[in-house]
């Protein structure tokens, strides 16, 4: 092993990135790498939905780009899968067995499309968009269909359909409230979401499942519990995120939905770290640990888990956006404080 420090980041979004910048700000010596299974640089996420309307260039998504981590001095490891980890002997397995030995592991991994138990015999019928490859896989198919079928909802979800109703595509949402993990959607909640869906031009279904889907040729029939039965020409599935953590089970680290850690983002081996929507924060006030979404969020986490690295002891505290507004729903993206009801009606 070297004498200097050997940082191995596994994920490229902002707190990945973020980590990695405070890392090289403070330390020049030491040796950082990151290492992502999509095969593009650090992009914004939140603007997926604008590239797929036309409105954004592949120049435009991206946040920096190759000479930004060639100054830096970070390698970058694309399109590269990790496989499992042993902290025992600090290597990090990528999926064609290759070893890559850390002094100290910071886990940012993100977050994928949840396919709920009751859709996985559907699973090949089901689009997602959460990443940039997805996103390429079905933008053309996007931009020339007419007929969409959405069944969940969530907030990327959402912002997805009112893309579409702007391009004057057809679009049914089949809302189902436990798509909104880690949020629980009221019945008040539900209400507000859907009168305003509904004003954008949406069919929205609520209070009914998915009974079947039928691929026919190039399009697919969609068949409900309460017998409605539309034939479109995409269905789409937008039901939460689930922590992409599979490659770190068994090794020892304590995982719940996601990566359990403290306040400084430390979880139970040592030199090992998690930030982003795959961690899940312990949070003092309420004993428990909870998940804190949003890209502003994801930008704390990193810069508190390089500090903490660096030896600076720092506790995770607020940032100053703290909801989403889903569709006229404050939704809560923080941990820190209690919120009142009042703030979700």
């Amino acid at each position: 092993m070297p004498h200097y420090d050997h940082y191995v980041i596994i994920g490229n979004g902002p707190a990945g990135n973020h980590t990695a910048a405070i890392l090289r700000e403070n330390d020049g010596d030491a040796k950082i790498t990151i290492i992502s299974d999509e095969n593009i640089f650090f992009y914004y996420k939140p603007k997926l939905t604008e590239y797929i309307a036309g409105g954004l260039t592949k120049a435009e998504l991206m946040v920096p780009g190759l000479s930004f981590y060639r100054e830096k001095k970070i390698r970058l490891r694309l399109g590269q899968k990790v496989d499992k980890i042993d902290p025992e002997r600090k290597i990090v397995f990528l999926n064609h067995m290759e070893k890559i030995y850390y002094t100290k592991l910071v886990i940012a991994s993100g977050s994928g499309a949840r396919v709920l138990p009751s859709m996985r015999s559907y699973a090949d019928c089901l689009k997602h968009i959460t990443t940039y490859n997805q996103v390429m896989e079905y933008k053309e198919q996007i931009q020339t269909a007419g007929e969409f079928f959405i069944f969940g909802g969530d907030l990327v979800g959402f912002k997805f359909i009112k893309m579409l109703c702007k391009m004057h595509k057809q679009v049914t949402l089949l809302i189902y409230p436990n798509a909104f993990w880690p949020f629980n959607l009221t019945e008040k909640m539900q209400e507000i979401i859907v009168k305003n869906l509904s004003r954008q031009g949406a069919d929205v279904l609520v209070n009914d499942d998915i009974s079947q889907i039928i691929k026919k040729e190039d399009t697919y029939i969609v068949k409900t519990v309460k017998g409605v039965e539309q034939q479109v020409d995409l269905v789409f599935s937008f039901n939460g995120l689930i922590p992409s953590v599979e490659f770190a089970k068994g090794c020892g680290l304590d995982i719940d939905h996601g990566i359990l850690v403290n306040e400084t983002m430390q979880t139970n081996v040592p030199d090992i770290y998690a930030c982003g929507s795959c961690a899940q924060i312990y949070n003092p006030k309420i004993n428990s640990y909870t998940t804190s979404i949003g890209w502003a969020n994801a930008v704390v986490q990193g810069k508190v888990t390089a500090m903490n690295l660096l030896g600076t002891h720092r506790v995770i505290e607020s940032v100053d956006y703290k909801y989403f507004d889903l569709e006229g729903v404050e939704i809560k993206t923080t941990w820190w404080e209690d919120i009142e009801e009042s703030s979700f009606i």
